[in-house]
């Protein structure tokens, strides 16, 4: 099987607070939850007298237009099982919603999984839901391509639906019927495993089904860690920052992460800068993973403009946000 890649532009929303240009440049709410969602979304409050009162945050993962266009869907299909979807950070809000997207060609076609995070006032979670769609027209350039109208309400559909079965108030938590131009599955549970282990379809896309394990023999042993490698071309001490910043990241969410051996899993990190006009520069980051073979078993790739020269010093939080921003694609291929 082909390595797949999963394109998460936007995904830098790096929230630093030392550098005031670079949380502008990397605030998650630029990636679908600052002003222009909530022209979107404006309104929504007070709607529905008693329902559940959702506040959208961070989508990770596609480009912005996917998101708007995302969040409309998830407002209209929200309203129709009780749910008041709001703009980002409103106070009257009792939950937020965050959300974790891949995208991967294969072939003509797209698998988009997708992860939903919803959030008491206090930040605690209080329940995650999943599901997976398989739309035609996408490219290994543009994977987000084939991700049309139909397919948007089908995943709003099914994450409402869950929502609506999982939260006080919600109704109609039946999951709907996807439409027949793609096909849909969804879960509410997230137990790091893939349907081609599992047996069940509807946990693909929260373990990382786009991250088939398929390629792994069945009789061989699962990799028994990860080994965080190199990370080449960063300016600054990006390199070694990068690197650091990952393992830990990757520890806090569950990951073995080990320092050797020959049965693991390894993440190398590439950098690299282009520019983007006089005072700016395109950073992008690809984390491939390799199996013990050495065989590429996938890449998370990050990208975002930022003002020029604002890494050639100390990454600092940077990295750790950039750690963490990539760590869940990561773990979708490697569990």
């Amino acid at each position: 099987m082909a390595a797949k890649r999963y394109r998460t532009t936007h995904v830098l929303s790096f929230a630093v607070t030392a550098v005031a240009l670079l949380a502008a440049a990397f605030s998650l709410t630029g990636c679908g939850g600052g002003a222009g969602m909530g022209n979107i979304m404006q309104g929504a409050g007070g709607l529905f007298a008693g329902s559940p009162k959702i506040a959208m945050g961070p989508v990770v993962g596609p480009p912005k237009n996917v998101t708007s266009q995302l969040t409309q869907a998830l407002q209209t299909a929200g309203a129709e099982r009780n749910l008041t979807i709001l703009p980002s950070g409103s106070e009257e809000a009792e939950y937020t919603l965050r959300g974790y997207l891949l995208s991967a060609a294969e072939g003509s076609r797209s698998r988009i999984s997708y992860v939903w995070d919803v959030d008491d006032a206090a930040g605690k979670r209080v329940t995650r839901v999943s599901g997976e769609e398989v739309v035609a027209g996408a490219s290994s350039s543009n994977p987000w391509r084939g991700l049309n109208s139909t397919a948007m309400t089908n995943i709003a559909n099914s994450t409402a639906s869950q929502l609506a079965a999982n939260l006080p108030g919600g109704r109609g938590g039946g999951l709907a019927k996807p439409t027949a131009s793609s096909s849909s599955s969804s879960s509410s549970s997230f137990t790091g495993r893939t349907a081609a282990a599992t047996g069940a379809a509807g946990a693909a896309a929260a373990t990382g089904a786009a991250a088939s394990s398929s390629s792994r023999s069945a009789s061989a042993p699962k990799p028994s860690g990860v080994k965080v490698g190199s990370v080449s071309g960063a300016p600054g001490d990006g390199s070694s920052s990068l690197a650091s910043a990952l393992k830990t990241k990757l520890r806090s969410s569950g990951v073995k992460v080990v320092s050797g051996g020959s049965n693991v899993y390894t993440v190398n990190g590439t950098v690299k800068l282009t520019s983007a006009g006089l005072s700016k520069e395109k950073i992008h980051i690809d984390w491939r993973v390799l199996e013990p073979s050495g065989k590429v078993k996938g890449t998370v790739s990050q990208e975002n403009v930022i003002p020029k020269g604002s890494l050639n010093g100390s990454w600092g939080a940077t990295a750790n946000a950039a750690a963490n921003a990539a760590v869940p694609g990561i773990k979708r291929l490697v569990q």
